[in-house]
């Protein structure tokens, strides 16, 4: 077993150490400007992006975009809501980028989940009424209806 501290060592390593309290002061009023910044840069603007976002009505008529192969319907609500969230997002992958090494673990992880997600919709698109005979059904037979009839007792 090993100690999970050596206080007798600890003892002798830090017998010769001076302690100055001013240079102390200093180191923490350096981490005290650096933990500011990172306040007032990073997470104050999601806090207020996500004040803005409840509060503030951005609009509810229903504008329509017209594409070659559907029609999308928004407000100006959902548009809002979706650029905040990308403003919160990138805010949250900025300070992640900055706390932890490229290709860490964690950034593979939140990569995989961004696979899994993607493949998670793609599957629940596929398996559903949407746009059917578009995105795909898999269980219901658009070509031919009337052999998904169900069977009386």
């Amino acid at each position: 077993m090993f100690p999970l501290q050596d206080v007798e060592g600890d003892t002798e390593r830090y017998a010769h150490v001076s302690h100055d309290p001013a240079v102390e002061v200093t180191h923490a009023w350096e981490h005290f400007w650096e933990n500011l910044r990172w306040f007032t840069l990073c997470f104050f603007p999601v806090i207020l992006l996500t004040v803005i976002g409840f509060t503030v009505n951005f609009g509810t008529e229903e504008h329509s975009v017209t594409a070659p192969w559907t029609t999308y319907h928004f407000t100006g609500n959902l548009i809002a809501a979706l650029v905040l969230a990308g403003a919160r997002c990138a805010l949250i992958a900025w300070f992640l980028s900055h706390l932890f090494k490229d290709f860490s673990f964690i950034f593979r992880t939140l990569a995989f989940c961004l696979f899994f997600l993607g493949g998670m919709i793609f599957l629940s698109l596929w398996d559903s009424e949407v746009k059917p005979g578009v995105v795909g059904d898999p269980i219901y037979d658009h070509q031919h209806p009337e052999t998904m009839k169900m069977m009386g007792p």
